[in-house]
């Protein structure tokens, strides 16, 4: 600061306790005389008013104007956090081409499995109170925010693929442009249109959210059914277009590039009959074992039990990577799978 060689504490409480409530003042004074040496320390109680205390670098006092800025300190304490947090890396996500029906709840069903989640916000417009399309999500640690990032960047989400990303620090500081940064015109106006396959995959994915948060709760706080309430959202909506299916497909099993283990199809297999057994069970089951995207085919006892699989197993780990569960119609099954139609004892491991 630079102050006046009169200047009392009592002058400098007054003044910055406009903009929070002041802690404690010290004033550097001449040994001698005991008058001002121009430089004073001010603490607050609330760190929060610290940002609004230095805008007030310029006021007069006592005729002349005062220069406000950190100490020494404190500079050197936000450097070591800015480091420790580029260190760790960042925890902050932006999350774009949302379609404009996706809520808050339903985004934070996405993102939870891969850690704590501080804070989620999803940008809502204000004159239509829906969302314009992008959010944000918090996380309180930065592998958290890496491994969302990695598994859910591009993720296909009501037919098309969402974008996620790390907040920079300039991106933070244009926070209110992020909309053009994170989504293109046709999301902007209201994401996308939605018809009957999207809205399966849509039901699909939100519903396993309900899967894991329900766990949390006791049973007579049991939380409505996810794909449920999407099912309603978006008008209804059935697993194929000729009835609720009981065949679905399980992407991301494997990578055929990295398997060595001469038995490992078998094991998946095992794995897979064995989880889907406890629900009900399934009568059939293809691994293709060339395919890239490591799908698993399978047709469950009725399509009770192929909803209660998809909703199981969407989003859960295996191998280290994230499941996508979805449903494939009768008809198409049974023309990739000659003779699957007519299959009806259950499977054992």
């Amino acid at each position: 600061m630079q102050l006046h060689t009169r200047l009392r504490a009592r002058d400098l409480e007054e003044f910055f306790s406009q903009v929070g409530k002041v802690r404690d003042v010290r004033i550097i004074s001449d040994r001698n005389s005991r008058r001002c040496k121009g430089i004073a320390y001010i603490e607050f109680f609330d760190e929060d008013s610290v940002a609004p205390a230095l805008k007030l670098s310029g006021t007069k006092i006592m005729g002349i104007p005062i220069q406000v800025q950190h100490t020494q300190a404190e500079k050197n304490r936000a450097a070591m956090l800015a480091n420790l947090a580029k260190e760790q890396g960042p925890t902050r996500l932006y999350v774009g081409s949302l379609h404009c029906n996706i809520t808050e709840t339903m985004l934070r069903a996405i993102f939870e499995p891969f850690g704590y989640i501080d804070t989620l916000q999803l940008m809502i417009d204000p004159e239509t109170n829906r969302s314009r399309g992008y959010g944000f999500v918090q996380y309180r640690e930065a592998e958290s925010a890496r491994r969302a990032k990695e598994q859910l960047n591009g993720f296909e989400l009501a037919g098309k693929p969402i974008k996620v990303g790390e907040v920079t620090e300039k991106m933070d500081h244009s926070i209110s442009n992020m909309g053009s940064i994170l989504d293109d015109e046709e999301t902007d106006r209201g994401g996308i249109e939605m018809n009957a396959n999207a809205r399966v995959q849509l039901m699909a994915k939100l519903a396993s959210g309900n899967q894991m948060r329900g766990k949390q709760r006791a049973a007579t706080e049991a939380e409505p059914d996810m794909g449920q309430k999407v099912r309603e959202m978006l008008g209804g909506g059935s697993a194929s277009s000729d009835g609720p299916s009981p065949c679905f497909v399980l992407r991301n099993m494997f990578d055929p590039s990295t398997e060595t283990d001469p038995y490992w199809a078998e094991e998946i297999r095992s794995d897979v009959i064995g989880e889907c057994g406890q629900l009900g069970g399934v009568v059939h089951i293809h691994i293709d074992k060339q395919d890239p995207n490591g799908c698993v085919y399978l047709k469950a006892t009725n399509a009770a039990t192929a909803n209660a699989c998809v909703n199981s197993l969407q989003g859960r780990w295996f191998s280290g990577k994230m499941i996508q569960a979805s449903y494939m119609s009768t008809s198409e099954y049974s023309k990739k799978f000659e003779g699957s139609e007519y299959l009806r004892d259950k499977l054992e491991r």
